[in-house]
């Protein structure tokens, strides 16, 4: 017994010593013994966003001669981020006004829920109707909001059609690369990417009926028609819940090699959606932690699609616990660099949303739509204002994006304007010329 006690008593120490960073502070994530509180466990997630999602800049000020400009007001606006914040929509929004003023002012990205899918397109066969989805294109269009196309073909069962069901394997076949011709050239280039085969790890309608590699054909052709489409797997569990055997981390990148190495594959230009459907029960975020630190090994873009938590009503405060959950699995997830967008499902209760809502009937927020709306706020950099020292420099902080700098003259109060891109690829250096 005592041998094993001084054997282990290294150990523990070793891993508590591996908890501390660079800097010396708390790492949660990097030790298996020492508990950890809530307040470290948000210092962490502090310091992860400041290292991948902001930009140290440093602005240098002088005339057209060279000279430094001392006392040179900038004033800079953030006109764009680098992450998105997204909602889900239907074909409601189509004859509200109110709502799409209210959904533009909100997103940049959008999922839609039902009226890309082949049982909503051709609910008869041989009848297609994209009445709903060209709309709701266009006012995405219209308004900058990127889209998802959710989704060309869906792997369970119970979401395919009737008729769809009935076909012989060649019949399916024939039916289903008409259902990707059609919606993939009808939207080709107007997507930020395509749920390809939606749920091809909890479920495998296709494969059953077309053999194991149905969905790795159904991405090559998708990708044949729209090249430069980002083509996702899509899948609930994989961060949710540790129980579930069918989509833990590991076996999602399995299928997704095997999807990349089928011929004429390796191309194609991947991403990670993770629909994101958390429980009424405690987030288990170390596990979150875990399984998204394994998905961004790939490199690859990592979306969170259909995010929402559903309580049970008889639960004691539930409406409470759920606002305190969604704001962790919020933190957790923005804290992840790789995680380049956040989808949320859904915002106003205009949408029939059956889980969580950000609106009532009347676009009032709800708690979520507060804690939503502050988050928001919380992690963009706006607007701000800095003077520039007696070398015409100064330096900022600021969320990565697209910027607007207005650069005023101290003495004439002349002004000149640039824009600018804060990443991690730019430039960390702004000159900035006053022309006397």
């Amino acid at each position: 017994m005592k041998t094993f006690v001084i054997f282990l008593l290294p150990c523990i120490l070793l891993i508590l010593a591996r908890a501390q960073d660079n800097n010396g502070s708390f790492d949660p994530y990097a030790t298996l013994f020492s508990p950890y509180t809530k307040q470290q466990w948000r210092s962490y997630q502090e310091k992860k966003i400041n290292e991948g999602r902001k930009t140290e800049l440093t602005f240098k000020v002088t005339y057209a001669n060279g000279t430094q400009v001392e006392g040179a007001k900038l004033y800079i606006k953030q006109l764009s981020s680098d992450f998105h914040w997204g909602c889900g929509m239907t074909h409601r929004i189509l004859n509200n006004t109110a709502y799409k003023k209210w959904f533009a002012s909100k997103f940049t990205a959008a999922d839609f829920h039902n009226e890309l899918k082949w049982y909503w397109t051709e609910r008869i066969q041989g009848q297609e109707n994209y009445t709903d989805p060209d709309a709701m294109m266009k006012f995405a269009d219209e308004h900058g909001i990127i889209v998802r196309g959710h989704t060309v073909l869906w792997d369970d069962v119970k979401y395919n059609q009737k008729w769809v069901k009935k076909l012989s394997p060649e019949k399916l076949l024939e039916a289903a690369n008409k259902r990707v011709d059609s919606v993939v050239k009808r939207y080709k280039g107007r997507l930020i990417g395509w749920d390809v085969m939606n749920e091809n790890l909890h479920h495998n309608f296709f494969e059953k009926r077309l053999g194991k590699n149905a969905s790795s054909l159904f991405f090559n052709r998708v990708h044949k028609i729209d090249p430069d489409a980002i083509l996702f797997m899509n899948e609930f569990n994989t961060t949710e819940h540790v129980n579930d055997e069918l989509a833990p981390p590991e076996k999602y990148l399995r299928r997704m090699k095997k999807i990349q190495s089928f011929p004429g594959n390796s191309e194609i230009k991947m991403g990670i959606g993770l629909e994101s459907h958390y429980g009424a029960e405690p987030i288990d975020l170390n596990y979150v932690r875990n399984s998204l630190d394994s998905l961004s090994q790939t490199g690859l873009p990592i979306w969170l699609t259909e995010l929402d938590v559903k309580m049970d009503p008889k639960l004691q405060n539930s409406s409470g616990l759920q606002v305190i959950y969604l704001e962790e699995i919020l933190r957790e997830s923005f804290s992840h660099e790789a995680v380049k967008a956040m989808i949320i499902w859904t915002g106003a209760s205009i949408d029939g949303c059956d889980v969580m809502c950000m609106t009532d009937e009347n676009l009032v927020n709800t708690p979520i739509g507060d804690l939503i709306d502050a988050l928001m706020e919380e992690w963009r950099t706006g607007e701000i204002e800095v003077v520039a020292d007696f070398n015409g420099s100064c330096e900022v902080s600021v969320f990565n994006g697209g910027y607007e700098v207005t650069v005023v003259d101290p003495v004439t109060n002349g002004s000149s304007c640039v824009s600018f891109k804060a990443d991690k690829v730019s430039s960390k250096k702004v000159d900035l010329k006053i022309m006397s």
